[in-house]
């Protein structure tokens, strides 16, 4: 009796219940086959909200595969092949290639397919292809048709994507308000008439969330049109962590495909075009203020998201300490690894980490200075490339294939040919000759081989001089009079991590948008960190010297002395700490005259 699984699927929750698709149509139509073929059923699967492209994050599906390899499951069996898969991309078919390479074969309504097979590759793989077919086709006039309607001011979407207070009469096809318009009509009025500015005031006042405020005032449906300047990104799949089907990213839409329709007569829009445009007046200006309040109170943070603590590997958060007398000015602010903030500190399971608190600036001139000088010198990218990789998959001897390539060779062939004469004759046993013969295959080999190697170095060299030009060429957009904003997005583009020690860079990963093909000879630069050494510093690190028990190096002088010296913990010395409290005071006695 053979072990059977079964799989049961359907892509969205209103299939479920559905005669063309639905649950009780495929668990019919299984149940005959096991009846007919007395399959033993081992796994019953059923995926509900599960789209077939995305059916390998699904957790069951996760379990079943582990089965597969464990050999605990012979046959697959669906009510068609569109249930287990509909490929939208080459890599969907690693679930059927899982089942070929452990002899399951997958059982469609009675029909067999055997992946192993040639028959049933070409059966199996031309029904995927159809499956996947098929969904291309339904998603394309599925669209068209929303676009459609969206076009002729209906409404093709759930009651949920409606904005608040408004309703739409499906048979009527007619947009209609409900009582909540009443709310979002005060909203108007409130900011219109009061002259109310803080939008949290006004979501309070009409019963609105605040988050919300300022996107309902904005919507121009409330003036009698629908616009649709914003649609899903069909190219990026919308999954969840469940292997459920999520949303897919918003993005703009192009100019020639914004949808404007009139959904209200003008007598019956619930605010005039003339309090909407005074609406949007404040809107904007509300915005602006923002922006300037944010520009004068925080510039932004260079590293933050790229940056990473080279001794660690987390990542480097930025912290502005608030001065403690009112007429200091702020401090410039520091970078601190994550395994240091007060947020996971000593949560994270790898002891105290040995970065500390490293000033901004010093951070953010030491990564423009880097990429710089990494971006204008194409040999200084090859130079470290190259180090990296031969750390990574170890040194290749090459061999000198000049001209004395076939005279080695020839030469190879000449001792051969001495060792059989040499047995023949009895000078050799059969055992040593074998052993001398399977040397001079073993360095025959080892030519070939090398010649292969340098033959292969050619399209490698190109490829690697292609890098180093992309990011070489990369310095003409770099903003050196740029904000920290436009700065931040150029680094996303050359850098997706950045690794300091102190005030040293230590490694970089290359964005893999940089880098081009996965598959390359130096792909490794997006996979993993590429390490530099010599690190890259602006300052000379001082030399490590070796701090005797009970003594301590002072953070201003650098002089080792004894603990007495020192007051408590502090990092300076008694004699630089009086120094530098007796000019602080003689600076304040001067301010006051």
């Amino acid at each position: 009796m053979l072990r059977c699984a079964t799989l049961v699927r359907v892509s969205t929750q209103e299939q479920a219940g559905s005669d063309r698709a639905g649950l009780d149509r495929q668990r019919q139509a299984i149940a005959r086959v096991v009846a007919d073929k007395r399959y033993e059923v081992v796994s019953a699967i059923e995926l509900i909200d599960v789209s077939g492209t995305s059916i390998l994050h699904a957790p069951e599906v996760t379990h079943l595969i582990e089965r597969i390899e464990n050999r605990e499951i012979d046959v697959l069996l669906a009510s068609e092949m569109s249930r287990i898969i509909r490929p939208d991309d080459l890599s969907s078919f690693g679930f059927l290639e899982t089942c070929r390479r452990h002899g399951v074969v997958v059982d469609l309504g009675g029909t067999v397919h055997d992946f192993d097979s040639p028959e049933g590759f070409l059966s199996g793989g031309i029904l995927a292809l159809l499956g996947g077919h098929e969904r291309m086709q339904m998603l394309r006039r599925m669209m068209a048709s929303k676009e459609a309607k969206r076009a002729r001011g209906e409404n093709p979407q759930s009651r949920i994507t409606l904005p608040l207070g408004i309703d739409y009469d499906r048979a009527a096809a007619k947009y209609g308000y409900n009582e909540r318009i009443i709310s979002v009509i005060e909203a108007f009025r409130l900011v219109d008439e009061e002259g109310i500015r803080n939008l949290s005031e006004v979501g309070r006042r009409c019963g609105i969330h605040q988050c919300n405020v300022r996107n309902i005032l904005r919507n121009e449906i409330y003036r009698g049109e629908r616009v649709y300047s914003k649609f899903r990104d069909q190219s990026r799949k919308g999954i969840k962590a469940t292997g459920r089907q999520g949303d897919r990213p918003k993005i703009a839409r192009p100019p020639d495909r914004v949808i404007r329709v009139r959904v209200f007569t003008v007598e019956e829009q619930a605010v005039s075009d003339e309090r909407f445009e005074r609406v949007q007046q404040v809107l904007r200006g509300i915005r602006e203020n923002h922006e300037v309040f944010v520009a004068e109170r925080h510039e932004g943070n260079l590293l933050s998201g790229v940056g990473r603590c080279g001794f660690c590997a987390e990542r480097l958060y930025a912290k502005r300490r608030t001065p403690r007398l009112a007429n200091k000015s702020p401090t410039k602010g520091h970078y601190i690894c994550r395994s240091a903030h007060e947020s996971t500190k000593g949560k994270l399971g790898h002891g105290k980490c040995k970065q500390g608190w490293v000033r901004k600036e010093e951070l953010d001139e030491l990564t423009e200075a880097f990429i710089t000088k990494f971006l204008a010198d194409p040999g200084f990218v090859k130079a470290v490339l190259q180090q990296a990789r031969e750390k990574q998959a170890g040194k290749v001897l090459r061999i000198d294939l000049g001209a004395s390539v076939k005279d080695r060779l020839a030469d190879i062939e000449r001792r051969d040919k001495r060792v059989l004469e040499a047995m023949e004759e009895g000078l050799l046993s059969i055992a040593e000759a074998k052993q001398r013969r399977q040397r001079l295959a073993d360095e025959r080999a080892g030519l070939i081989k090398a010649q292969q190697v340098n033959r292969e170095d050619q399209p490698e060299v190109r490829e690697l001089e292609g890098i180093a030009g992309a990011v070489s060429k990369g310095l003409e957009g770099w903003p050196v009079e740029g904000t920290v904003k436009e700065k931040k997005a150029f680094l996303a583009k050359i850098f997706s991590e950045i690794y300091f020690q102190r005030g040293a860079i230590t490694a970089f990963r290359l964005a893999p948008g940089l880098i081009g093909s996965a598959s390359g000879a130096w792909s490794f630069a997006a996979d993993m960190p590429v390490a530099i050494d010599p690190p890259v510093c602006l300052k000379v690190p001082e030399p490590e010297v070796e701090v005797p028990e009970g003594m301590k190096r002072c953070s201003r002088c650098r002089e080792v002395k004894s603990v007495s010296d020192y007051y408590g913990k502090w990092a300076a010395c008694k004699r630089c700490t009086n120094k530098a409290s007796a000019a602080r005071y003689r600076k304040k006695r001067a301010e006051r005259g």
